[in-house]
């Protein structure tokens, strides 16, 4: 599938203020592989009439690559902090996740790493290491949390796979796919056109099985947007991420916005480096 060329405007770039060095860096990496808000704002693309397309034949337009690398820019917003960072990421699809975190003095203040089963984070800031199965963290963050969710918080794809159970309908701009797996229901909408998902709502049901959100049940939303050609693949730039939750009775949001500002799918082996000096604290 191929889309026209954009112009695309460049944000201006805050300033790293000094207040910001003294933030945990920890809860910055943790805070980058939940969140999202939904705010129907992104562009749309003249691509291909997807009008007809059968609702039990969908196939929706995954980015396809083995290896990959981007250089992005991050917000962080949460109760505590406002955080600004640049992220250089490679990726392995469906394997590892490598992150390096730069505020804006220029030296790497984080480096993260992401299996299929745990993630792993050096603070060079506070020189200590730490490290997280996904059970501990959806635990800690009351809602599920897997290698899957992350990539395609990253990439904009569906963090699940379409199966037959599924509850799909035909809505004007969207086919929406609801699945659902244990206490979550997800709302995946599915552009007619791209073929691409365009936002994922995420909501625990209640005691009774609804998942109708009145306000205090943890939430996860994503939202893509600025969709760019890249070699033969569609991918947003542009990922808004935010997390509403509850932890010890009291209600909590983090919001992430990833602007990708270079991507790149490589055919060589990418390395991804991650050794822990023998002095920095283990967590």
């Amino acid at each position: 599938m191929m889309l026209p060329n954009l112009l695309t405007r460049k944000l201006p770039i805050e300033n790293y203020t000094n207040n910001l060095f003294q933030l945990s860096v920890s809860r910055l990496f943790v805070g980058i592989m939940l969140l999202a808000l939904a705010a129907s704002c992104s562009k749309k693309i003249t691509g291909v009439d997807r009008g007809g397309v059968k609702a039990d034949a969908l196939q929706i337009e995954n980015v396809d690559f083995e290896y990959l690398t981007a250089s992005s820019k991050i917000k962080f917003r949460s109760d505590e902090q406002n955080v600004n960072a640049t992220a250089n990421i490679r990726m392995k699809r469906d394997s590892v996740i490598w992150i390096s975190v730069t505020p804006g003095f220029g030296i790497e203040a984080a480096r993260a790493i992401i299996n299929r089963d745990s993630l792993a984070l050096i603070n060079r800031l506070e020189k200590e290491y730490r490290s997280y199965n996904f059970q501990e963290l959806s635990k800690k963050y009351n809602f599920t949390i897997n290698y899957d969710l992350l990539q395609a918080v990253l990439l904009g794809d569906m963090p699940r796979s379409i199966v037959a159970d599924d509850q799909v309908k035909q809505e004007t701009n969207y086919f929406v796919v609801r699945q659902e797996e244990g206490p979550i229901t997800i709302d995946n909408f599915i552009d007619r056109q791209l073929m691409k998902v365009e936002r994922i709502a995420m909501v625990e049901k209640d005691a009774n099985g609804s998942a109708k959100n009145r306000g205090g049940k943890n939430t996860l939303n994503l939202q893509y947007s600025d969709f760019k050609q890249l070699d033969e693949e569609i991918l947003p730039f542009s990922n808004l991420v935010s997390l509403d939750y509850r932890q010890q009775g009291r209600k909590r949001r983090t919001q992430i916005d990833i602007e990708h500002k270079k991507v790149s799918i490589v055919d060589q082996a990418l390395r991804f480096p991650f050794n822990v000096p023998d002095k920095y604290a283990r967590r």
